[in-house]
């Protein structure tokens, strides 16, 4: 038995359309046109125990459930529940108590649709079941075939199982799908989701250039894409014969995700202009989101205004750029307008808003966001608990963020990751609370890493704590032996205790080794030019204007102060 689903409760409802039967059962079962109609009439036959009288397999009942599911997963939004495929799973589960064989085309359905539900691990175990059912007569049992395979390796590829997928494709190269054309572009988006760039490309190369389609050219660029080999891509979507809006968008991607904005707003200019496709959403997001990366607020609202021109929907993905786009550009009132002129919020627009307004400084705004969120009956998820510590922590709010963290593990049942325990100990560390954030860190119940120590360092050389900070900078060393910044600030926390011995050591220590912190870097576009500064650099045209009056500043808030 498939024992990963949940339990079917079938409904005794009194108001079901099929209360009285007057017609077959089986006839009014091929009218039903969704899982809802199926569940029904299915609750009707038992109550009214004409179950009995026409007794319509429950093999049947599955197959309209598959069928149904084939026509769902045809048409976006998908609208296949988790709560329809454990209805289905329960008949099949029912169907092996009997002893009854499944034919291929139910377990076929089944393994799809649990891939497109993201169950990869259940859509996995029933290809199990499928290879083990009837093994002992030979006769029954059922093969996989070119069907199976494709949603087998996407399940792999969504669990990063490339042990499991390596052993699939051995057992598909004993049988002839393997030059199936559909279950070779399976294997190369797997291969290629599962980091193995190599076998990918053999793939692909085993293919004959005549047979290839425009998924098995895009499943190729995504493997060199992912792997971060631009250049690669590159040459592939350079040799296509011919490319579809996904060509486009999986280069203009991976334009982005190299911070390589020239050649990203190139693509895109020629998407629009030469290439006879036009721009979707994946396409916008993939833009907006580098606009964000480099802080181009004045070609960001260029884009949001084509998104406008165009009539694009912010329901999805698209509304969620373009907020979190604002808020790193420094726009947060373009942020929160476009958030408002959102009818349908997701919780990826609550958590966006929520975590520009905590960026900014907002931290009262974005907790009044987060309580506002609640009472929407929108669940928030665990960034949006990222969010609301950050506001926390970069309001001092001790008590508003231990109650939050309280909240995320016992009523939204949310697991804290690292980043939940980097906001809680910088929370407690910027407040002089080192002794509460040191015994945050030893039981977190996973291994600190070097930006957990870090943190905590910096809040010791804050408050001039040598003890915790020692111990801290020995963990952050032991971690990163290479990094400077951990001898930096410790050295710092010597000199603000006047500690000059432990001061000169631990300067020897940094020059001995060559070791330096790293320098941060920072870029801001003022009239359509983008300006970059590296700390402690003069290297800008104008610095010379920059540190004079930097230096005006600084002799004014002294004035102020005095």
């Amino acid at each position: 038995m498939i024992a990963l689903q949940q339990p079917f409760l079938i409904s005794n409802s009194t108001s079901s359309p099929f209360s009285s039967l007057s017609s077959s059962p089986l006839s009014l079962l091929y009218q039903c046109k969704t899982i809802r109609e199926i569940q029904q009439l299915h609750a009707s036959t038992i109550k009214t125990g004409l179950f009995n009288q026409h007794p319509f397999s429950l093999t049947r009942i599955l197959e309209s459930c598959c069928t149904s599911f084939q026509s769902s997963s045809h048409s976006p939004p998908k609208s296949i529940s988790i709560n329809d495929v454990n209805y289905a799973l329960s008949l099949f589960d029912h169907l092996t108590t009997l002893n009854s064989s499944s034919s291929s085309f139910l377990y076929n359905s089944l393994i799809r649709t649990l891939t497109l539900v993201d169950q990869p691990e259940r859509a996995f175990l029933l290809f199990y079941y499928m290879l083990h059912e009837n093994s002992n007569n030979p006769n029954q049992i059922h093969l996989p075939n070119k069907f199976t395979f494709p949603s087998v390796l996407k399940s792999c590829a969504q669990l990063s199982a490339i042990e499991e997928g390596e052993q699939v494709h051995g057992f598909i190269l004993k049988t002839h799908f393997i030059s199936d054309l559909y279950v070779q572009n399976s294997l190369i988006h797997m291969y290629a989701k599962c980091g193995k760039t190599e076998s990918a490309c053999k793939v692909f190369e085993e293919i004959p250039f005549k047979n290839k389609n425009v998924v098995s050219w895009n499943s190729m660029i995504d493997a060199f894409v992912t792997s971060g080999d631009i250049d690669s891509a590159r040459k592939v979507f350079d040799e296509m014969p011919y490319r579809n809006v996904v060509s486009w968008n999986s280069m203009i991607a991976g334009y982005a995700r190299q911070l390589l904005p020239q050649e990203a707003f190139q693509l895109f200019l020629e998407l629009q202009e030469v290439s006879g496709e036009k721009p979707d959403e994946s396409t916008l997001v993939s833009i907006i989101s580098l606009i964000s990366d480099l802080g181009l607020l004045s070609l960001g609202k260029r884009v949001h205004g084509y998104v406008i021109r165009r009539e694009f929907s912010m329901c999805g993905g698209l509304g969620v750029a373009l907020i979190d786009m604002y808020s790193k550009c420094g726009n947060i009132n373009n942020a929160l307008q476009v958030f408002k002129d959102i009818q349908n919020k997701n919780v990826g627009h609550w958590t966006s808003m929520i975590i520009g307004f905590a960026v900014h400084g907002f931290a009262e705004d974005s907790l009044h966001l987060f309580s506002e969120m609640q009472r929407s009956g929108v669940k928030p998820n665990s960034v949006t608990f990222i969010g609301v510590l950050s506001a926390c922590r970069h309001g001092g709010l001790i008590e508003e963020g231990l109650k939050l963290f309280k909240l995320m593990r016992g009523t939204y049942k949310i697991e804290p990751t690292i980043q939940h325990y980097g906001c809680l100990v910088d929370l407690l560390g910027r407040s002089g609370f080192l002794k509460e954030a040191k015994t945050v860190i030893d039981n977190m119940g996973m291994g600190p890493g070097p930006v957990i120590w870090g943190t905590l360092l910096a809040a010791c050389r804050n408050h001039g704590d040598i003890e915790i900070g020692e111990i801290a900078a020995k963990r952050l060393v032991e971690l990163t032996p290479d990094y400077g910044g951990g001898y930096v600030l410790l050295s710092n926390l010597y000199a603000r205790s006047g500690r000059w011995e432990d001061f000169g050591r631990t300067r020897r220590v940094i020059g001995n080794r060559g070791l330096a912190k790293v320098s941060g870097l920072s870029w801001i576009e003022v009239d359509g030019e983008i300006h970059e500064f590296l700390v402690g650099d003069n290297f800008h045209p104008r610095s010379g204007e920059i540190y004079r009056l930097l230096d005006g500043l600084e002799r004014n808030l002294r004035w102020t102060e005095l």
